[in-house]
């Protein structure tokens, strides 16, 4: 977390004001233009997901592919069952059409205990056998998996289905209903699911319109932003105001659990922070926020408020601070 070195005062800038002010004016109209066109961008070049179900002995489960079109193309996706109810990312894995993808579940960064065997594989088939791999022992079960959604991919494709969000904690997990009509070029969520990961069941949806993620599977942002030990989740809004009437996503929502209701609650004033500069969020429920006004390019220093996030509806200021850049 940076360190407060000062009370936030700002230093003029001299004979080089002018010139400094004019500096700053053109970098922020570039940054908001740049913005702007990155939230408005359609993502009809979406790299596709397809979800797959089937089980394992008796356990039900589930497997996501997404195609990653960058480093030459390669898969990634996510892993569920029934059993223990906890998506776990699967490694981006180079793959060749008509041949065999072995994809390590990501149980563990470093030392991964299980995989899928795919044998043959191809992108969007709609069934997949082969066989979930014990790499501690080698010992294989046999699997076959049906294709029940396909996401993304070209614009022509419509979808609507629930896609589960690679993250969980001891207490939930998560699914977003995803729809997407033929010939639009953006993908929305207009449902959020918590569930329990005890028993399976919806605790809470949460309605709304917001945009699907063009890459994997991660729509909803995982992070702790205040100090309790229950995850809090962030998502950017779905709205058609964008330059030519395309889709704008923003602004961005922050979702806290608040345990007195024992429900997600969005929090107003960190999205109106949010709005106006950057957030960056550190252990503790501690919350820098800065915006252009803050920085002073003749110093070459920038200006922070740091905040304590207290509950959904409450921030608590603590000082404010400088760092140089």
């Amino acid at each position: 977390m940076t360190q407060s070195v000062g009370g936030g005062r700002r230093v003029g800038a001299g004979k080089w004001g002018g010139l400094l002010r004019l500096g700053h004016f053109l970098s922020r109209m570039a940054s908001v233009l740049f913005v702007g066109m990155a939230l408005s961008v359609p993502t009809a070049h979406a790299d596709p997901i397809t979800t797959y179900r089937g089980t394992l002995g008796d356990t039900p489960v589930e497997l996501a592919l997404t195609y990653d079109s960058q480093y030459g193309g390669g898969m990634s996706g996510y892993w569920f069952s029934e059993a223990q109810r906890l998506p776990i990312p699967l490694e981006l894995t180079p793959f060749w059409p008509d041949r065999g993808l072995v994809i390590n579940i990501m149980d563990n960064p470093t030392l991964p205990a299980a995989a899928v065997s795919l044998q043959p594989f191809a992108e969007g088939a709609h069934v997949l056998q082969g066989a979930f791999v014990d790499l501690r022992t080698g010992v294989q079960q046999p699997l076959q998996l049906q294709r029940v959604m396909r996401f993304g991919g070209n614009q022509r494709e419509a979808f609507e289905g629930d896609l589960l969000q690679p993250a969980a904690d001891k207490q939930f997990y998560f699914s977003v209903h995803a729809v997407r009509n033929a010939g639009e070029d953006t993908g929305r969520v207009d449902n959020i699911r918590v569930l329990s990961r005890a028993t399976g069941e919806v605790v809470q949806e949460v309605g709304g319109q917001w945009c699907l993620s063009p890459t994997g599977t991660r729509t909803l942002t995982f992070e702790h932003f205040d100090a309790d030990s229950t995850i809090d989740f962030q998502v950017q809004g779905y709205s058609l105001n964008g330059p030519y009437g395309s889709v704008l996503c923003a602004p961005t929502e922050y979702y806290l659990y608040h345990p007195a209701t024992q429900a997600y609650l969005r929090h107003p004033q960190l999205e109106q922070f949010a709005a106006e500069g950057t957030l960056r969020f550190a252990p503790g429920g501690q919350m820098e926020f800065s915006k252009q006004d803050f920085i002073n390019y003749s110093a070459g220093t920038r200006s922070w408020d740091y905040y304590r996030v207290i509950s959904p509806d409450r921030l608590e200021f603590i000082q404010s601070g400088e760092e140089r850049f």
